[in-house]
């Protein structure tokens, strides 16, 4: 009897608001979004000037799945030595965000490029004389490729 007076209640309320039954079903309630959780790449762009670890870079699920694909068991180096940084760069629609191993820069480095006009994910991961590129769609990102020659 408690459940009924309750719904009563309740549908007698939607009434006196001028809200009908049907259109409370269509209510919908949008989950709280974090930067760096979006299902896109899109909240990348509004990272420039700031630095990957104040924005928990390696914490946003959208990035960081495609990142693991990306690189297979070299993911886990790259966030794991990942300790010097610059701030992240957006130029000419490409997100770019490199990073080095503390106290060892010039032989152990790494770069994460996006392209957001491709939606095209980069990498360089540099050991010693060893370079290794890696790109979802097996381009050779221009911005990487920078990065190869200049460092």
């Amino acid at each position: 009897m408690k459940k009924f007076a309750l719904s009563a209640a309740v549908t007698m309320s939607f009434f006196a608001l001028g809200l009908s039954h049907q259109s409370v079903a269509k209510v919908s309630v949008k989950k709280q979004i974090t930067v760096g959780d979006e299902p896109s790449m899109a909240f990348l762009r509004k990272l420039h000037g700031k630095y990957p670890f104040d924005v928990k870079l390696f914490n946003s699920q959208s990035l960081t799945t495609r990142l693991k694909k990306l690189l297979g068991n070299r993911y886990q180096f790259m966030v794991s030595t990942w300790a010097v940084e610059v701030p992240i760069e957006i130029k000419n629609n490409i997100f770019a965000a490199s990073g080095c191993e503390q106290h060892n820069c010039g032989a152990t480095n790494f770069i994460i490029v996006y392209d957001f006009t491709k939606n095209n994910l980069s990498a360089g991961i540099r050991e010693g004389d060893k370079v290794n590129t890696y790109s979802e769609d097996g381009s050779n990102s221009p911005r990487v490729l920078q990065w190869v020659n200049n460092y």
